[in-house]
């Protein structure tokens, strides 16, 4: 009998401790721990404002490896645009997006165009009867570049995890500036608003259709009295912004009044003058010129 009792207290052992195995395999607390795991390693997109002078020049390098260059800065800023893009082992641009025709966002892309393969090339729509334009249309015909017109509301599909809209486009009876192509890019928590050089009327038009809350914004129009309305601020509400100029151009941008702004409403503002400014973010934080990673607060 105490052999059979033995037995018995063994084989009950046996099943509890199966059953409560398999009861712990099913709600390890190390599983959601895995799941976070998994998001912290999300391929992260990469945003760069490049050094190009008195211009503007963006590099996206989306999570699915392809690469979107905005506006190439002026004539003089094609070399230096080229050799960021060796600095980083890109190959070929995926799309080239001309936000609007003036010299300082499209000069350094004819030379740009001319030595990197290019796939695709968005433009706003407006012509421009400028020697530099033409420069840059006939290198798009000889390099035999796919070109369309940007239409406001189109998505950009060249990644299935970021949203690409453009916000405004190239309308033929708007000026340069009232043409420019906007973007605003989203990746999970994370959102970019790219301002071109839209002007408040353009900022107006937007803000009434479009949700424009940014995370990042990138001032419009380098920074000019023109742009950068409080209405703007106020909606994206962006944590952090910057601003493309060189040091000591003719134009004194950024304006005082658009500086005097951003200090108001507590922004914290990077400048393209001092150098290239770097935002890499996995959708819920961000690193900015690769130090320490930084929650998405908005």
């Amino acid at each position: 009998m105490k052999l059979v009792r033995i037995s018995m207290h063994c084989l009950i052992f046996i099943i509890c401790f199966c059953l409560f195995g398999v009861s712990y395999a099913s709600y390890s607390p190390s599983m959601p721990v895995m799941r976070v795991a998994r998001e912290s390693q999300r391929t992260p997109l990469t945003v760069t404002f490049l050094k190009v002078g008195q211009g503007d020049s963006t590099l996206l390098s989306l999570p699915n490896g392809k690469h979107i260059l905005i506006d190439g800065g002026p004539h003089e800023a094609g070399e230096a645009v080229i050799h960021k893009l060796i600095e980083k082992r890109i190959k070929k641009l995926d799309l080239v997006i001309s936000t609007h025709p003036d010299m300082d966002h499209i000069g350094g892309l004819i030379q740009v165009i001319q030595q990197v393969p290019v796939t695709m090339i968005l433009d706003s729509g407006k012509h421009y009867y400028s020697l530099t334009y033409r420069m840059y249309i006939r290198s798009v015909k000889e390099r035999k570049i796919p070109f369309i017109a940007a239409k406001e509301g189109q998505f950009l599909p060249l990644d299935p995890n970021i949203s690409i809209r453009v916000l405004n486009d190239g309308k033929k009876k708007d000026a340069n500036n009232e043409s420019s192509i906007v973007l605003q890019v989203r990746y999970n928590k994370a959102d970019f608003l790219l301002m071109g050089d839209a002007d408040v009327a353009t900022e107006k038009r937007i803000i009434d259709r479009y949700s424009v809350h940014a995370d990042v914004l990138k001032i419009g129009h380098h920074g000019s009295y023109t742009s950068s309305s409080a209405r703007l601020l106020t909606s994206a509400n962006p944590q952090f912004v910057v601003l493309s100029y060189g040091k000591g151009n003719p134009y004194g941008h950024p304006h005082q009044s658009v500086m005097k702004r951003l200090r108001k409403y507590g922004m914290q503002v990077y400048s393209t003058a001092s150098g290239d400014i770097e935002f890499q973010t996995d959708g819920s934080n961000i690193v900015i010129n690769r130090k320490t990673p930084l929650p998405l607060l908005k």
